[in-house]
């Protein structure tokens, strides 16, 4: 629901930007959080951190988030920022189910939709039930990530828009998700 005339900013771009962002900003040229996919920067393009972006208050009539605040090591001020350089935005993560039981190692984040309000809760490691995760990956995963997923991909996403305020909870902001990332071997 974005204007032609509106100036858009993509945060965590990656490699596969939104056709309607008129700016994009990453933090890496190369990542494993992007499963190392090349870096795309066909229009401005700013290297930045969501946690303290580089531009004016209100430089932005849109902000899109596909798949970065669960990356962020210090949401409360991820989410300022965003308020702070645009109107209103989207914001897309992977629902707090999915990341339970299938986890990505750079993932500091769970985060579900409750009310309007984005419910967040802190991980104090990229596993947070590994009992859970073995007996998913043991007889679930195939039939969720080759048949249940791709059909519906919207029950297993959070999918976000806010206008003005982004409304959300942190429920364990006492949770340090500051923890070094796994190796790609384990």
């Amino acid at each position: 629901p974005v204007s032609a005339d509106a100036l858009t900013l993509e945060v965590g771009s990656g490699g596969n930007p939104y056709p309607r962002a008129n700016v994009l900003l990453d933090a890496y040229e190369d990542t494993r959080e992007r499963h190392w996919v090349p870096l795309v920067t066909d229009r401005p393009f700013v290297f930045g951190y969501i946690e303290n972006l580089p531009f004016k208050s209100g430089a932005f009539d849109f902000l899109i988030a596909s798949h970065v605040l669960e990356h962020s090591l210090a949401p409360e001020r991820t989410l300022a920022e965003f308020q702070r350089v645009a109107r209103a935005g989207y914001i897309e993560v992977p629902d707090a189910f999915l990341e339970r039981v299938n986890p990505y190692k750079d993932h500091r984040l769970e985060i579900t939709l409750r009310n309007a309000t984005l419910q967040i809760r802190k991980k104090a490691g990229w596993i947070v039930d590994g009992e859970l995760v073995e007996l998913y990956e043991d007889r679930v995963k195939p039939l969720l990530t080759r048949e249940l997923i791709p059909h519906h991909p919207f029950d297993f996403h959070v999918r976000y828009y806010w206008i003005g305020e982004i409304k959300y909870r942190i429920h364990n902001s006492e949770i340090d998700v500051a923890w070094p990332p796994p190796t790609d071997d384990n």
